[in-house]
């Protein structure tokens, strides 16, 4: 907030479930509240948080901890597979290769385990269930 010189008044929620229910309690009364999250993450697809636009993240720019004033890098799913298994022809590389997720996805799939209590071998299958067109694009 000081490296921003934002006007607001930093309270540590203690815990991801109490920051939770802080999220929470606001949506139900239709007050706001800035908070520190991350995704992917379940809480998303209960409630639908907006992401706070920060400086753009540079090289350096969180060199100093006393001076930080920036977002944080983006980050892309690396996949990494054995040269082997890249050259075997197997579908199943061209699975891994075509295979992408957004935090949406995992998003939804992370709440039907967490707050939905299902297996993860059944969260899997209704998520694909609900998203045939892009698996198929992923095994064309």
């Amino acid at each position: 907030m000081k490296n921003l010189k934002l006007d607001f008044k930093v309270v540590y929620a203690g815990s991801e479930t109490a920051l939770i229910q802080a999220y929470r309690n606001a949506e139900k009364n239709k007050e706001w509240v800035i908070g520190y999250f991350y995704e992917p993450q379940w809480f998303m697809s209960e409630v639908p948080l907006k992401k706070v636009s920060l400086p753009e993240y540079k090289d350096g720019c969180d060199a100093d901890p006393e001076k930080v004033a920036c977002d944080y890098p983006v980050y892309e799913l690396d996949k990494i597979v054995s040269a082997k298994f890249a050259k075997s022809g197997s579908p199943a590389y061209d699975l891994v290769k075509n295979f992408t997720w957004t935090n949406d996805d995992q998003n939804t799939v992370a709440k039907y385990i967490a707050v939905d209590k299902m297996a993860p071998e059944a969260a899997a299958k209704k998520w694909v269930e609900a998203n045939r067109d892009k698996v198929d694009a992923w095994i064309k």
